[in-house]
């Protein structure tokens, strides 16, 4: 379920109900193995009979030995039977001695079915539990009708078992039963009550048993195990996360040390040795894991407790090594004995989670450590089933904590993945303001910065036309009115003054309009501005001007260097040539364009042009180099011919500031 960081109330609520319900789980599982023996304790049906009383006969022996095919090979004595009652236990020695490993029992129990009326209806013989370190065989009539397979150790003894006791057509149901258990000395044995009926009658019981202590457990296991290996997933991605890495270390030993309960019946492609080593090993190093889990959670560590655990660990894990020790009884014979020992580990280490989880006030420590309770009670009930201290139709409980533990582990990676989203969430959103505040403050930032520049830009513009004024049209005019003070010009001359001033002051403005790179609509300005007073002077104007490449750089102070470039070309020709035609006309020139201005009138020599102190050439040189072009002319007896070349892309450090003298 996806909660936003906006309600952490509605998150809040859910974890606590989650967390209840982890906590609810040890008792749910509680009263469904109480249900299975109030189903197995159920008054019987008209089709099903209850055996409580049974004959037992114990036969000593060396060794195991295969279960004979009819019951008379086997030579029991008629006489050395005794009733007990069953469930029915046989105690087992807490140290077992050296030969407690090698002398056998073989259980006879022997039940009588005279009462009911033989039928050739199938017959059914339910057995809700049996507990041994060997093997079972079931004789109806003295027939065999069902043996166990496989180890003597791990025979699938927490299977309940449902046979047919007349599987053959036509076959009467046996008026006798006997139930052959082996078993080692010190190991003792666990016997269930018996029922026999027909199929409609056991087989809903023989589920329920199967489900509880075998599939239940089983697939609770597998589940466990395939959430550690996601959170191992997520581990591999993110190393510094090390709960994920213990929680598929959890799931991993829990796996191992659930699989005697539901395994079994088969041949392991391990020995019974290193199959017994891994569960009893994989038990301690669950508490070790569990340990460290909790420690992640509270944040207090407890340095003298880890390295006690680990070592205590360490030991027992190589001391139990098959075959390590020869002083060392048969691992599976002590099993029940170090399970008992770890118990006191269990409870020190989980007892000082608690109370650093409680002084902590952390909820996920909490919940852990209130699963702990249940744990070691189930783990204790556990160990007094194990060594035959309580009835042996009941059911282990330890798997059942397992699977709550399952369910609390994953509870808190569930809040600690959901609360990593929140936090990110949260981290997104406070990104999100910021980044936003951030972009106003920038916004503003570019505003006052653009109205910087376009001052900026207004300032360098009115100081570029008030120093051409100063250069061009102030410096006309001053000449004009000093001449008409000194009475050296007439009307004529003053009036050519003045218009050469005013022609002056349209290109500056001419200057200013935006041509978008587009130098022919510059020059058609020029001729617009010019072309009056051309055609004044008597001379023709011949304009054969065609399409070239747009200038990017063309912006307005290079576009009034090209204008006073051109207006001092035609104002030589005009003052000195005698020309009778002006001809303009454009062309592409490698790299750039070039405009060129002709005329037929009187040439002259360009060298001795240039170097008299004359300012003409000079400054169309000299406005030509700041914007990154060239000027040159060619004169001769037939005429003069001016060309300007332009490039078409122009360094940013092509334009340097230049102030025609």
């Amino acid at each position: 379920m996806h909660t936003s960081p906006a309600d952490p109330d509605r998150r809040t609520g859910l974890g606590r109900w989650i967390a209840a319900l982890c906590l609810a789980l040890p008792l749910a599982a509680y009263s469904l193995v109480q249900g299975a023996h109030a189903a197995d304790a159920a008054p019987p049906s008209d089709g099903a009979v209850h055996i409580t009383r049974a004959e037992l006969l114990s036969v000593p022996g060396t060794g195991y030995s295969a279960p004979p095919q009819r019951i008379e090979d086997a030579r029991l004595p008629n006489d050395g039977w005794q009733e007990v009652d069953l469930p029915h236990t046989a105690g087992r020695e807490l140290v077992p001695t050296p030969l407690g490993g090698v002398r056998t029992l073989t259980d006879w129990y022997r039940i009588d079915l005279s009462g009911q009326l033989p039928s050739k209806q199938p017959r059914l013989l339910y057995l809700p539990r049996w507990k041994t370190l060997g093997h079972i065989a079931v004789y109806g009539d003295g027939v065999l009708l069902y043996q166990s397979h496989g180890s003597p150790i791990h025979n699938g003894y927490n299977h309940p078992l449902l046979l047919p006791l007349n599987a053959t057509d036509g076959a009467f149901s046996p008026i006798s039963v006997l139930i052959r258990v082996d078993r080692l000395r010190s190991s003792g044995s666990g016997f269930s009550t018996v029922w026999v009926g027909d199929e409609a009658s056991l087989n809903w019981r023989y589920q329920i048993r199967e489900l509880l202590q075998v599939q239940v457990p089983a697939m609770g296991s597998a589940a466990f195990l395939a959430v550690g290996v996601f959170a191992f997933a997520v581990y591999l991605g993110k190393r510094r996360e090390s709960l994920y890495l213990l929680f598929f270390a959890i799931s991993a030993l829990a796996f191992l040390r659930t699989l005697h309960y539901y395994a079994g019946g088969n041949y392991f492609p391990v020995s019974d040795e290193l199959f017994e080593w891994m569960t009893v090993a994989s038990l301690l190093w669950l508490i070790i894991a569990i340990h460290l889990f909790l420690e992640r959670l509270h944040q207090q560590p407890s340095p003298w407790l880890t390295r006690l655990s680990v070592t205590l660990a360490t030991a027992g894990s190589i001391a139990t090594l098959p075959h390590l020790s020869p002083s060392i009884a048969s691992l599976y014979l002590i099993t029940p004995l170090l399970n008992l020992m770890v118990l006191p580990v269990a409870v020190l280490i989980f007892a000082v989670n608690l109370r650093k989880a409680l002084r902590a006030k952390l909820p996920e420590g909490r919940l852990v450590a209130g699963w702990t309770v249940f744990a070691v009670a189930f783990t204790s009930y556990d160990g007094l089933l194990q060594n035959n201290l309580v009835s042996p139709e009941s059911v282990y409980t330890s798997p059942y904590a397992i699977i709550s533990l399952f369910f609390v582990f994953s509870y808190i990676m569930f809040e600690r993945y959901t609360g990593a989203f929140a936090e990110v969430a949260r981290l997104n959103k406070g990104l999100a303001q910021r980044l936003q505040a951030r972009e106003a403050e920038l916004e503003q930032s570019y505003q006052r910065l653009r109205v910087i520049e376009n001052q900026q830009m207004l300032d360098a513009e009115r100081r570029r036309l008030m120093q051409d004024m100063h250069d061009g049209l102030g410096s006309s005019l001053i000449s004009a009115i000093r001449s008409v003070e000194r009475g050296a010009m007439n009307d004529t001359e003053i009036s050519d003054v003045l218009k050469g001033c005013m022609d002056d002051l349209k290109l500056a403005i001419d200057s200013m309009e935006s041509v978008d790179a587009d130098l022919l609509l510059l020059l058609a300005t020029l001729r617009f501005r010019l072309a009056p007073r051309i055609e004044s002077a008597g001379v023709a104007l011949r304009w054969e001007v065609q399409p070239v490449p747009a200038l990017p750089w063309l912006d307005p102070g290079s576009a009034l260097h090209i204008l006073r470039i051109m207006q001092e070309c035609i104002a030589n020709v005009l003052r000195h040539t005698r020309a009778t035609t002006i001809g303009f006309s454009t062309a592409t020139a490698g790299e750039g364009v070039s405009v060129v201005i002709e005329d037929n009138g009187a040439g002259f020599d360009v060298q001795e042009a240039l170097q008299r102190s004359g300012r003409g050439l000079r400054n169309q040189q000299q406005r030509a180099t700041a914007i990154g072009g060239t000027v040159s002319w060619e004169s001769g007896s037939g005429g003069t011919r001016f060309t300007l070349w332009l490039p078409l892309q122009r360094k940013a450090d092509a334009e340097k500031p230049a102030r025609p003298s």
